[in-house]
């Protein structure tokens, strides 16, 4: 306190000598109290620095800015300057707000120290080099500053820092070139308020430039102009926008003028071409519906929306119009599956549903779905939609007339009106409507029945030589439900057995012989649908005519118009259709195996199949390739096993029995048919090894001790070999004994007598 006194009475450099004495003299917390009091108008002299440095840096530098002139401009004493820088330079690295706070007023004292800016930390640097370039006018010199500004941004790469920079400094050309995208895109477009302003068209174009350079940030650019439509909408950044804002934008654009309108369809329809399935719902869904009945937009549609869209452009008065859009839904029609078709169809009004574009599609339907939209035309004789049928739509059609007994003579009449000018040259189709005739004409259905034998048999042997697909006969022959029997169609035969009843009665039992699996199968009953029984169940022997028509057969076609098979070789006319079905699969079989097994092109064949028969004659196929280096296929045998009646195929079954060089079935074992020397399993088919083991679980098995290959001996009246001249059995087994020999041994498990085999 006394200090105060001298100051009074002394000048202030002896006051700043005796406070320097004094402080010299003082120990740390006497120096402190005495700072606390000491005068801030000695404190403020120049000469005081000394006393100031003892201060806290902020004190000092509350000072300092007290002896600074309002006019940073006029010379500055430079003890003063480097005070300040070195407080500064201090103060930053523990009270960095406060120097934030103060850059703004000493920022002129760094315009010719740049070494003394490098020292600043980075953002004091850059809020400093801001103010100088906002405040100096010459160019040159702000050059510099922008220089170095431009430097510190690129060596930082610390994003942070950029929002110290006002828009008018980033718009500089040194600093433009590294600042982010969407700091130039938000510069550029606060700069446009309306398609006026001089720089409308530059900053959208530069807008679209940044955005085409910036793919990966496309997303969060846009959002930047997320709510102005002028520049969202210019077509030099529509491209950029969302599938969908692109497609709402460019749908507002609609108006009166055509060639405006057909460009906006256009580039809807590309983007529409270019999304992905789940995205094209997505945006179908936000079209409007003035969009959506454009032509170029339409083929986009579903085909249910696709078809309401066109049917509402049909217009009474236009005639030649309404022809190309019933064209368009036909094909619309054409371009789906079957499931979509008929629902597709069902739903169209019937003076389109038989247009002919729709009509065309009919073929594709299931043949129940074809007869019921056309049934009403049928059955009132109108047939002007047969032509478009298929042809089991079309048997089926005969089979529902059979069956109903609607109008067969006005149809009748109606068919041969129109076959003049479209004949039914398919001669499935044929048969049946001769068939169908019958009907009309009963004492003539053995002569229909001769032509209809005779179109049938004509038409297999001509398919089976020109194609190499498999002969289908259907709906015309009943199918072979069992799936374990691998048949297209029932090949059954009567079969009337006696059974024992639990009475002790005896009672003649009727169900089918299936020559496939060589066993019993149960007669259908058309309200069955499968066999609640062990063993196999549909026979097809006898017509069911109570069934729906689209299950019936010739069976039924016959029964209905009352035809009885009639061949010199038929002993019975129910064997008719078996002996068909027996045919067709059989040559379905042998074609199959056509095949060269090297290059699978067919075989070339000449087989005359004997007309109606259910065997084909021995043929030795060989490919047209030759046999080669490849080895193409060559001298292959193929012939129906007499033992099961499965295929022999010599490049399977490449072993032959002793006598006659047969060769021996991979499946059954059988070789020369009534041989009295060789027997099933004496010879493994697939490998050659002699003898067979019995599988210790069914006699009628026999396995390869070598390649394990087994095989199923046909029924006992086809066993071949030797007797055994203990107890007659037919087939003795060759086996080796126990001395290593070969001998024969018999079947019979209460004989098992054996002699030797050489």
């Amino acid at each position: 306190m006394g200090f105060w006194g001298y100051r009074n009475n002394n000048s202030i450099e002896e006051a700043i000598s005796l406070a320097n004495q004094k402080l010299n003299s003082f120990l740390p917390w006497q120096m402190k109290r005495f700072l606390d009091y000491f005068p801030e108008t000695i404190l403020i002299h120049l000469k005081a620095r000394n006393i100031r440095q003892l201060l806290p840096y902020n004190k000092q530098l509350e000072l300092c800015l007290w002896l600074l002139p309002d006019d940073l401009s006029i010379e500055i004493d430079t003890a003063l300057r480097q005070e300040i820088f070195n407080i500064i330079l201090n103060l930053q690295k523990e009270n960095l707000k406060i120097c934030d706070q103060i850059i703004s007023k000493v920022y002129k004292l760094y315009v010719n120290y740049p070494e003394e800016r490098k020292l600043l930390n980075i953002k004091l640097h850059i809020k400093c080099l801001v103010e100088l370039i906002s405040n100096i006018e010459y160019v040159s010199i702000k050059n510099i500053f922008l220089s170095e500004l431009r430097e510190i941004l690129v060596n930082s790469k610390l994003g942070i820092f950029w929002k110290i920079i006002p828009d008018y400094i980033i718009l500089e050309q040194q600093i433009w070139s590294i600042a982010s995208a969407d700091r130039r895109i938000g510069i550029l477009v606060s700069q446009i308020s309306n398609q006026q302003d001089l720089n409308y068209q530059d900053n959208i174009l530069i807008i679209a430039e940044i955005l085409e350079d910036s793919p990966e940030d496309i997303t969060k650019l846009i959002s930047i102009f997320r709510y102005n439509d002028l520049v969202k909408s210019h077509d030099a950044i529509l491209k950029f926008l969302p599938a969908v804002e692109q497609i709402i934008i460019l749908s507002t654009r609609l108006n009166n003028i055509v060639s405006e309108n057909t460009q906006a369809i256009s580039r809807i329809a590309k983007i529409l071409a270019n999304s992905s399935s789940k995205e094209l719902q997505f945006l179908l869904s936000e079209l409007p519906d003035n969009v959506k009945r454009w032509d170029e937009i339409l083929e986009f549609l579903p085909p249910e929306e696709k078809i309401l869209i066109l049917l509402s452009k049909l217009k009474a008065e236009c005639q030649l119009e309404n022809q190309d859009i019933i064209q368009k839904i036909g094909n619309v029609i054409n371009a789906v599956s079957n499931e979509e078709r008929i629902i597709l169809i069902d739903r169209l009004p019937d003076g389109v549903k038989y247009k002919e574009p729709i009509l065309q599609s009919f073929h594709f339907l299931l043949p129940e779905d074809q007869i019921r939209l056309v049934w009403n035309f049928i059955a009132d004789g109108s047939l002007f939609i047969w032509h478009y049928l298929s042809r089991e739509a079309k048997i089926l059609c005969i089979y529902r007339l059979a069956k109903e007994n609607t109008n067969i003579s006005l149809f009748i009449t109606e068919f041969q009106r129109i076959h003049n000018t479209h004949p039914e040259n398919d001669d499935l189709i044929r048969c049946v409507l001769k068939i169908l005739w019958a009907k009309e004409h009963p004492n003539r259905s053995n002569e229909v029945f001769q032509k209809v034998h005779k179109l049938l048999t004509n038409y297999v042997i001509e398919y089976a030589k020109n194609s190499t697909e498999p002969i289908n006969l259907d709906p015309l022959l009943p199918y072979c439900k069992p799936t374990d029997v691998k048949v297209k169609y029932c090949e059954g035969k009567l079969w009337e057995r006696e059974e024992i009843q639990t009475t002790g009665e005896a009672k003649i039992v009727t169900s089918a012989y299936c020559p496939r699996a060589r066993n019993n199968c149960n007669l259908f009953e058309p309200n069955r649908s499968s066999n609640s029984n062990f063993g196999l169940y549909g026979a097809r022997l006898s017509a069911e005519c109570s069934q729906d028509w689209k299950n019936w057969s010739l069976l039924e076609l016959f029964k209905a118009v009352d035809i009885v098979p009639s061949m010199p070789d038929l002993r019975k006319p129910e064997d008719y259709l078996p002996k068909l079905s027996g045919w067709i699969n059989r040559i379905n079989e042998i074609r199959s195996r056509l095949k060269c097994s090297v290059c699978e092109d067919i075989m070339p064949h000449n087989i005359e199949y004997s007309q109606f028969s259910t065997r084909f004659r021995v043929t030795v196929f060989s490919c047209k390739h030759g046999e080669g280096h490849d080895r193409h296929d060559h001298n292959i045998y193929l012939n129906e096993c007499w033992g099961c009646s499965e295929i022999i195929d010599s490049r399977e079954s490449r072993y032959q029995s002793p006598k006659n060089n047969y060769y021996i079935c991979i499946h059954c074992g059988s070789g020369t048919q009534h041989s009295n020397t060789y027997t099933q399993g004496d010879i493994c088919p697939k490998c050659g090894t002699i003898g067979m083991e019995v599988s210790p679980n069914n006699n009628r098995y026999r396995k390869c001790h070598s390649c394990k290959h087994s095989i199923k001996l046909p029924e006992e009246g086809k066993i071949t070999g030797s007797k055994c001249p203990q107890c007659r059995t037919q087939g003795m087994m060759l086996t080796v004994n126990q001395k290593n020999k070969q001998v024969r041994l018999c079947r019979s498990h209460s004989c098992r007598y054996s002699i030797s085999a050489t």
